[in-house]
């Protein structure tokens, strides 16, 4: 009895070997850029093509806000990016506080967290926490909004954020989470039966240690 018990053992832990090995590298892989998404620059470069519009909606779901800079410039945020001047839109979690333009630099910030950038828009540091005292958004033009919208339906994604939805499988829609839900169950059963079959001998016995 034990060792058919063993048997069938072995002989799922290879099924579920063969299945997992696929999800185990998209994880693997997918996390370790992750890890390294802030040396890598990868929260500034950009993603676009038909496989990204597919991917997500290219429909703002939340209502674009935004803060006058000065001149005639804003400064906007739709669904936690912000648009200054003409470079990629940068991540921040919403909700948008306050920004400013000083000299050379403009600072927005939400709550918890400012970035600064320079006048056109390429993103110089984080800082953690509110570190300046700025203006608080008010309503936008209509033909701001559209501009805004323009940009943002041809606007790719940046890199880290695809990786993060390739991760955790939201990259492939509902589908996608469920079989990344399914592939994490198969690695926890994978390490159950391999710790089963390492504390038995093929006979069925336990083994010594010693």
């Amino acid at each position: 009895m034990k060792r058919k018990l063993s048997n069938i053992f072995k002989r799922w832990h290879r099924r579920l070997g063969i299945v997992s090995a696929f999800f185990v590298m998209v994880l693997a892989v997918t996390g370790l850029l992750l890890l390294f998404s802030g040396p890598m620059d990868l929260d500034r470069q950009v993603w676009n093509g038909v496989w990204i519009s597919k991917a997500y909606n290219q429909a703002p779901k939340t209502e674009p806000v935004g803060i006058l800079l000065g001149s005639g410039d804003w400064l906007v945020m739709v669904d936690g990016l912000v648009y200054i001047g003409d470079q990629n839109p940068i991540t921040l979690a919403p909700p948008l506080v306050m920004a400013k333009k000083e000299e050379r630099f403009v600072y927005a910030a939400n709550n918890e967290e400012t970035i600064v950038t320079l006048l056109d828009g390429t993103l110089v540091e984080r800082i953690e926490g509110v570190a300046f005292t700025g203006t608080h958004p008010t309503p936008l033009p209509e033909a701001i909004i559209n501009k805004i919208i323009k940009r943002y339906s041809g606007r790719g994604m940046p890199v880290s954020r695809v990786l993060l939805d390739i991760h955790t499988g939201r990259f492939f829609g509902a589908v996608g989470t469920w079989l990344m839900a399914l592939a994490s169950i198969f690695l926890v059963l994978l390490s159950l039966s391999g710790l089963y079959m390492w504390i038995r001998k093929p006979n069925g016995k336990k083994s010594r240690t010693g």
